[in-house]
């Protein structure tokens, strides 16, 4: 579920508390910033102090940002690979403010300014297969970021929000140990917008203490994977009509889908979309077998009884 969170507090009393944290060594400066790092367990947690300046001198520190991996957290710091349940993921939260020595009374102090949040799924067709034919999420190309990391792919849909995809069944093929399957495939979404992240219910860390908020973020997910444009680059066209053969071909190519995101009249992108899936069938759209792998992973998240309750 959640794999990273942003926290930003001017609270002079947490500021203060974690400048005296012991595990905790600082880095080098980064303009106006003081960065520390966890000494240990792969640097998954990180205090960004930003200075505060009164006539060119450093005075103290304005707010801190506090920067936390709850799946990682889950995994001993080693993956996040696996299931990560809304209740595991509130645990792991609750352990890390708890190692933080961040009072429950200050929890509502710490405003979430930038989440990303994802599900980890096996699906039936090959992973890598759909790793590929990820092409478009709403108007805006895939991409992979980094040349020397294929098993990554982006879409950076505003400066705000960004849409991701992993093979992490490839990415952490050479640990074994950690038992993730070769096929998974994770699909993210990484928001840095206040007034987004507010409409998803999220207001501080608290916010995130309460099952009723995974509901929240389940539904988003699933709203985001609905804008992307997901190909078959492999058809079995043993079923298509000869008819559709043709335009199922041009569609495997991303300039086609560029060229009709330029026509003048805006919807033929979505109406050609519409058109390609429909003509796909069931057992060559990806993108409707990956949507109903996802809304079944999250009705067993919620299959057993949770109780609805504010956090302690």
């Amino acid at each position: 579920m959640v794999d990273l969170l942003k926290l930003r507090t001017s609270n002079n009393q947490i500021i203060n508390s974690l400048l005296l944290h012991p595990d905790f060594i600082e880095c080098k400066p980064i303009n106006n910033y003081y960065t520390s790092l966890k000494n240990k367990n792969g640097f998954k947690i990180g205090l960004h102090f930003r200075k505060a300046i009164e006539k060119g001198f450093t005075i103290g520190y304005g707010y801190v940002d506090v920067l936390v991996s709850p799946h990682y957290h889950k995994n001993n710091y080693l993956h996040n690979g696996d299931d990560f349940t809304p209740l595991e993921c509130i645990k792991s939260i609750n352990e890390i403010l708890d190692y933080l020595e961040i009072k429950k009374e200050e929890r509502k102090e710490l405003q979430v300014v930038n989440i990303e949040f994802g599900l980890n799924i096996i699906p039936n067709s090959d992973a890598q297969l759909i790793f590929d034919g990820l092409l478009l999420y709403k108007r805006s190309k895939f991409s992979i970021k980094y040349y020397d990391i294929e098993t990554f792919k982006i879409s950076e849909a505003t400066k705000y929000k960004e849409i991701k995809a992993y093979l992490k069944g490839l990415q952490f093929l050479d640990y074994p140990a950690y038992n993730i399957d070769k096929n998974t495939l994770r699909f993210e979404v990484r928001s840095k917008e206040s007034k987004k992240i507010k409409s998803l219910g999220i207001y501080t860390i608290y916010d995130l203490l309460k099952i009723e908020t995974y509901e929240m973020l389940f539904k988003e997910l699933l709203n985001e994977w609905d804008l992307v444009l997901l190909i078959n680059l492999h058809i079995d066209k043993s079923q298509i009509k000869e008819k559709d053969i043709a335009f199922l071909d041009d569609c495997s190519s991303v300039e086609y889908w560029e060229d009709l995101m330029n026509s003048k009249h805006r919807n033929t992108y979505l109406i050609n979309k519409k058109k390609y899936y429909k003509i796909l069938l069931i057992k060559n759209n990806f993108h409707t077998e990956i949507k109903a792998k996802m809304t079944e992973k999250i009705n067993n998240f919620f299959s057993v009884q949770i109780p609805h309750r504010e956090p302690a």
